[in-house]
């Protein structure tokens, strides 16, 4: 199966972590899809972990576990870059079979998030690309997902393992086991028998 028909797509994240927690279990689902993850830092300049462990091997960690995964992460911070430059950055990354980005969401409560967000419709302003955010824990409650993907309760189990490799983390409270299973309940998707999803809000879908 392919996401959104999709054969390659390109996933942005503010901070090591960022992707995998969001759709790692999507990556998992769609292995007709590949996914070529880009982090535009090394990790957040407040967080003592970006300096004292290997974010950078935590994610290769993972990455290295999924066949149709591949990942960079990017030296510096969020905060330092311009958005032109972070641009740049990711479109030299891109190739013409890529038809869907995803992003962090604008209603983020990280402005690193909303950051990376922002460069999103300059990625797909040349050609019809599908424009998705993925879910964050720091989405704001007002970001309203329209698009769920199913997980089974062994697709869960397995990503969660997987979180597990970003040792650096696991200190974080959205990182405990029951943080983990709230984030992938939706009260309208559970109503229709559905109760493990990832969630996404599609900006722009083109078929």
């Amino acid at each position: 199966m392919k996401f959104l028909n999709s054969s390659h797509a390109i996933c942005i994240g503010a901070h090591p972590d960022d992707v995998e927690y969001g759709m790692l279990g999507t990556f998992l689902k769609y292995r007709d899809t590949h996914f070529r993850v880009i982090v535009l830092s090394g990790g957040g300049d407040f967080d003592k972990s970006t300096e004292e462990c290997d974010r950078r091997g935590e994610n290769e960690n993972i990455w290295e576990r999924l066949p149709n995964v591949v990942g960079e992460v990017k030296d510096g911070f969020v905060r330092d870059q311009a958005e032109d430059a972070m641009v740049d950055f990711v479109e030299s990354r891109m190739y013409k079979l890529m038809t869907t980005v995803f992003t962090t969401p604008q209603l983020d409560s990280h402005f690193e998030h909303r950051m990376v967000n922002n460069i999103g419709p300059a990625l797909c302003r040349r050609k019809p690309i599908n424009l998705v955010e993925y879910r964050t824990p720091s989405a704001l409650n007002t970001w309203i997902p329209n698009h769920f993907e199913s997980l089974t309760e062994a697709g869960l189990k397995l990503k969660k393992k997987l979180l597990k490799l970003f040792k650096s983390q696991q200190h974080a409270p959205y990182f405990k086991s029951k943080a983990i299973d709230n984030f992938h309940y939706n009260f309208q998707a559970s109503k229709r028998g559905v109760d493990i999803v990832e969630s996404f809000r599609i900006v722009e879908s083109f078929s």
